[in-house]
């Protein structure tokens, strides 16, 4: 399946008093690294949802270990890879690290969710095209 790993800096306002990252931060950070994936495949979602007419590949189930903290100042690395890939959903596998010392691991399952046909109305996944199915699992498109 495909990978990709993206870093970020830890700011100041990512951390509690302690100096020690929040944990809803490790979630945004996880969002970060599928964006990423998604955009190193020639997926970047600000195009992607459009073409597709989509609202968005939105999370129905995640989840996080927390092993070692995320310090103020830390530059991290965050490894995501696609686990698997189904009609209508796909799961994405997160690692937080600093250097060598890993801090989380974390997952999330996303649906391929169509737009509504009207106004306010109910959302629904739809299958997922099979060029994107492809890329996420690593073949050409």
């Amino acid at each position: 399946m495909t990978a990709h790993a993206a870093t970020v800096h830890v700011r100041w306002g990512d951390v509690d008093l302690a100096g020690i990252a929040f944990y809803p931060r490790f979630y945004e950070w996880y969002d970060l690294g599928s964006e990423a994936l998604f955009a190193s495949l020639g997926l970047a979602w600000p195009e992607t949802f459009p073409k597709y007419d989509i609202v968005g590949v939105p999370i129905v189930e995640s989840g996080s270990t927390f092993s070692s903290p995320v310090r103020y100042g830390d530059v991290l690395t965050i490894r995501s890879a696609v686990a698997w890939v189904k009609t209508t959903t796909f799961r994405m596998e997160h690692t937080i690290s600093v250097d060598e010392r890993l801090c989380a691991t974390g997952f999330e399952v996303r649906a391929w969710v169509a737009r509504p046909t009207t106004p306010g109305g109910p959302l629904s996944t739809k299958p997922i095209p099979d060029e994107v199915v492809r890329k996420l699992k690593g073949g050409a498109a």
